[in-house]
Formats: C-alpha cells, sequence, structure tokens
C-alpha cells in the first residue's frame, strides 16, 4: 500500500512555549507620543501647583482681579486715583536686626564649679595578679599609668583619680579606640 503524503496534515510539534490559547491577551504598547504628551501635561500641572503655593503674586500678575477689571473701566471716567499704604503690613529685616543685636555679659562673674567629687576608671577585676599585671602593662603600652588594688581577692585594674568627669570620659574614648570597651568610672 501506498501513502499520500501530500494530503497528510503536519502534526503540531511540542515546544516549552505557551500556547496562544494560554496565554493572556497582549496589550498594545503605548505610542511614545502619547507618553510625551502626558509627561509634559503632568509637567505643567506640577509647576502651576509650585507657583500656586510659592509664588501667588505671579499668578495675581498673569491674571488680572475682578478689581483691575473695573479699575481699567474706570479708568474712562476722570478719577482721583488712591494710593494704597502698606503701612498696615509691617516690614521685617532679619539680617539688620541680627547684626544690629548687641549683647552685654558681665566678665567679673566667673562660675567655676567647686567640688570634692573625684572619679576613678576600672578597666579590669582579676582573681589573679598576673592577669592583672599584663593589662596593667598593655594599658602602659597605649600611656596610661593604671594601678592594681587588691581588696577581697580580686586585683582590680584601675586610672585615676580624676577631678572632672570630661577627663575621665576623655581617656575612657582613648582606651575604647583601642578595644578596651570594659571601662566603667566610678
Amino acid at each position: 500500500m501506498t501513502k499520500d503524503y501530500a494530503k497528510k496534515r503536519k502534526t503540531a510539534r511540542k515546544s516549552n512555549k505557551r500556547s496562544s490559547r494560554q496565554s493572556q491577551p497582549s496589550r498594545k504598547p503605548m505610542s511614545p507620543i502619547l507618553i510625551f504628551v502626558g509627561g509634559v501635561l503632568l509637567t505643567l500641572f506640577a509647576v502651576f501647583l509650585w507657583v500656586l503655593v510659592k509664588k501667588p503674586e505671579i499668578i495675581k500678575e498673569v491674571l488680572p482681579a475682578k478689581e483691575d477689571s473695573q479699575t481699567v473701566k474706570a479708568e474712562d471716567k476722570p478719577q482721583e486715583v488712591k494710593v494704597e499704604e502698606s503701612s498696615s503690613e509691617p516690614t521685617f529685616t532679619y539680617h539688620e536686626t541680627l547684626t544690629n543685636k548687641e549683647i552685654k555679659v558681665d566678665g567679673t562673674q566667673a562660675v567655676q564649679t567647686t567640688s570634692n567629687t573625684t572619679y576613678i576608671m576600672q578597666c579590669g577585676a582579676f582573681r589573679t595578679s598576673e592577669d592583672a599585671e599584663s593589662l596593667k602593662a598593655e594599658m602602659a603600652f597605649i600611656g596610661f599609668q593604671a594601678n592594681v588594688e587588691e581588696k577581697d581577692g580580686w586585683y582590680r585594674v584601675r586610672l585615676g583619680p580624676y577631678s572632672t568627669k570630661r577627663a575621665a570620659e576623655s581617656d575612657r574614648h582613648k582606651l575604647q579606640d583601642n578595644n578596651y570597651q570594659d571601662c566603667r568610672i566610678w
């Protein structure tokens, strides 16, 4: 038997693509001209809003108010022109006010805080004196002179006394820069 290959239908090839029946209808791409015109209109609207908020006097110049249109009609008749004085609105010049400002300070009174408070900074407490001495030596390499005190079996590594807390905190920040985070001020 012979086969007629000319009348045979071609079979659909299988592919990984979705068939056109399963896919959603495609949208037409927007025209670039339509996008451009929309962008221009949106920009003009934004500029208009900005002018309304920031510079309302420009709008008054561009769009004459009803009073201006009535004054144009009234110009046909000879009448006296009234000059409005803006004395009701005060004008402030902050620059002149601030530069002409003068503050008097009484230099004879010096405020000194005298307190008997001293501050001590403790950077470690160890059970063995060797550990405390090694921390004291590490601090000596940084430039601090530490003291090791023994109390109740604990060897405490301390710096100070400091007359102000600011001086103690300054040294603590220097120690923190050198990775000694556990120093506490008492």
